[in-house]
């Protein structure tokens, strides 16, 4: 690299003494203007991508062949319609892309939303075809918090896991290609501090992270990733047999509307799961057998009360040591229609499936599951009235 007297910063890929190649910043902040970070693709050493504090992604080709000129830098900020006008703290390439000309790059973007508040966001995706001559922006933030984002990489071993080091330590998602995908920060070990840079061993074995002033740390990258794609509050309804409720990985919780001592919640992984762990984060609740069937992983519950939110984290899927994804379990006895409010619309529901077999289409309405619909199910709702979950 080269500088110039105004501290905007050149990547060169010129002979000593020859010209500096192409100023890569917009330069809008006058010497203030200056490339954050360059990271080369662990895949091909020619291609590198470089993210600028004024806001500005560029990706080169053709490095380091020794002879002048022959570097090609491509801007693919796009003006700035997607990836926020905000410093570009972080980038990465994805390793595991095909060829060259088809990179897939990351960007983690400092400030906050209400810097840039038509374009908001922390971490961004570029998909590039033909040398990037033409590329799309994707915002992948997800469920990130709006604190600045500082470093981002990719897991070699499965790149939809991706790493971003914020502000207030390790997040990650094993489904980047999700639309919004679902973050977790890493807990193990590591402190809530600010994650500068993270890097990977040649061998796609350890993870080592980077914070400002609390040291360095390792952890070892599983070879393959497990995602949780659904979750559900599963009951027996007598005869009728079992019935799920869903319950959003993200976002507002389902609502189980029937009575029981014990539920039994429901994950369902991408690929076989074998051993996992199941925590409550919050809401009264204590987990008991844990038991697993080809994708799914069960987890009885029991002490629930009839009106709370439990939050459940599933974590330790297969042995990997890594949390799989936080989901929020509406619990509200009688809330037929969930409204999340109990009232005479619920009332009205049972009414209308009186002493009717149990089905997957009625199946809120058997209100103590015992598969059948009857007047002990009306009577649930009226004890219940008024009761509501947010």
């Amino acid at each position: 690299m080269g500088a110039t007297n105004s501290n905007s910063w050149y990547i060169t890929d010129n002979p000593p003494g020859g010209p500096l190649g192409p100023n890569l910043c917009k330069g809008t902040l006058g010497n203030r203007s200056f490339i954050n970070q360059v990271k080369y693709s662990p895949k091909y050493q020619s291609v590198a991508i470089v993210g600028t504090n004024d806001g500005n992604v560029q990706i080169g080709f053709n490095l380091g062949t020794g002879v002048a000129s022959q570097a090609n830098w491509v801007n693919v900020t796009g003006g700035n319609s997607i990836l926020p006008n905000r410093p570009v703290l972080g980038i990465a390439l994805d390793p595991t892309v095909p060829a060259t000309n088809v990179p897939v790059g990351y960007a983690a973007v400092g400030g906050f939303n209400a810097n840039t508040p038509t374009t908001p966001g922390h971490l961004f995706q570029v998909t590039c075809a033909s040398t990037c001559g033409s590329f799309t922006w994707l915002d992948k933030t997800g469920n990130l918090p709006d604190i600045p984002a500082d470093s981002v990489i990719v897991n070699p071993n499965d790149p939809r896991q991706v790493f971003a080091g914020t502000d207030w330590g390790v997040y990650f998602t094993n489904d980047i290609t999700a639309l919004h995908p679902v973050w977790s920060r890493f807990e193990n070990g590591l402190p809530h501090a600010m994650v500068w840079d993270m890097q990977i061993d040649r061998g796609a074995t350890t993870l080592s992270v980077w914070t400002r002033s609390r040291g360095a740390y390792v952890w070892p990258l599983p070879s393959a990733v497990l995602t949780l794609t659904a979750a559900a509050s599963r009951l027996t309804h007598g005869t009728a047999g079992d019935f799920d409720i869903e319950m959003p990985l993200t976002g507002t919780s389902g609502v189980e509307d029937r009575s029981a001592s014990t539920y039994t919640a429901v994950f369902t992984f991408d690929s076989p799961v074998t051993s996992g762990e199941v925590t409550v984060l919050s809401g009264t609740a204590t987990v008991g057998a844990i038991t697993f069937s080809g994708n799914e992983m069960r987890a009885q519950l029991t002490g629930v009360t009839n009106a709370e939110i439990v939050t459940l984290r599933t974590q330790n899927i297969n042995g990997d040591g890594q949390p799989h994804g936080d989901v929020p379990f509406g619990l509200l006895t009688a809330d037929a229609d969930a409204s999340r409010l109990v009232s005479k619309p619920d009332q009205t529901l049972v009414q209308g499936q009186l002493n009717q077999p149990v089905t997957s289409a009625n199946f809120r309405e058997d209100l103590n599951a015992d598969g059948r619909i009857k007047n002990s199910d009306l009577n649930l709702v009226k004890a219940n009235k008024g009761n509501s979950i947010p």
